[in-house]
């Protein structure tokens, strides 16, 4: 019988006994509890996201919109560029009214949906307590029940005539003045800025080129929902020297 050599190092080769299978060790996941709330945003901070809003997206899409018309007014009609131009156009406007919607739920959210309106509109002077705006809030008459609808429309004028003193008017001072009558209740906006009445007559009316979809959204906000609510709204010289703006509502049927 013929041996085959097997060579030294495979002779030296020895099968080891199988180590014990070593069951897989359990991974220690630590217990993850509810996830934390999220952390209110100071007054201060959701005023800034809404200047930054309001001079910064709303203002570069209000830019796009205006260059959109100039277009427009170089095109012929019914030309497919001028179709697509104007579609242009309403995506810009659409933009907008959500930019605003967006701008205006950062001024307001932070009201309670039960909280009364003399306290809603003291929220707007502990908001501008850190900018260069006095604003002082005064409450005469014996306050009635407002819906909540009301309340948050009245609150709405109220905010975006404050920001319109303090930035556009440049007004040093504010008073908001809210008074309670028989049936009536009469919400005033008074500033000491440099805006002129009669030219804020004009815009309410929707007399300067522009109002409401590339100027002046915020005061033609406050002139349609003036009308939708039946409330008179009008503008005047305040006695502080800048502009009043008013609106009276009747808190009875008449």
């Amino acid at each position: 019988m013929t041996h085959t050599a097997v060579p030294g190092d495979v002779r030296s080769l020895r099968l080891q006994p199988s180590a014990p299978t070593q069951r897989p060790q359990r991974v220690q996941v630590a217990r993850r509890g509810p996830p934390a709330a999220p952390q209110p945003v100071s007054e201060h901070e959701r005023d800034r996201l809404a200047r930054d809003l309001h001079d910064g997206a709303i203002q570069d899409v209000l830019a796009a919109g205006l260059a959109i018309d100039l277009c427009l007014a170089d095109m012929p009609a019914g030309s497919p560029m001028y179709a697509r131009l104007e579609h242009a156009k309403r995506l810009t406007a659409t933009a907008v009214r959500r930019l605003r919607l967006s701008l205006q739920n950062l001024r307001e959210g932070v009201n309670a949906p039960d909280e009364e309106l003399p306290d809603m509109l003291r929220h707007l002077k502990a908001r501008h307590q850190a900018d260069q705006l006095d604003l002082s809030v005064a409450v005469t008459g014996t306050p009635v029940p407002l819906s909540a609808e009301v309340r948050q429309s009245l609150f709405h004028v109220a905010s975006e005539c404050v920001f319109n003193a303090a930035v556009h008017g440049q007004a040093r001072r504010a008073v908001i003045r809210l008074s309670y009558g028989c049936g009536t209740a009469a919400l005033c906006v008074a500033d000491d800025g440099r805006g002129n009445p009669e030219t804020l007559r004009r815009i309410i009316r929707g007399q300067v080129p522009g109002t409401g979809g590339g100027y002046h959204t915020g005061l033609a906000d406050i002139a349609a929902r003036a009308e939708q609510m039946g409330w008179t709204l009008r503008a005047d010289r305040s006695d502080l020297g800048g502009i009043a703006v008013q609106v009276v509502l009747r808190t009875e049927p008449g």
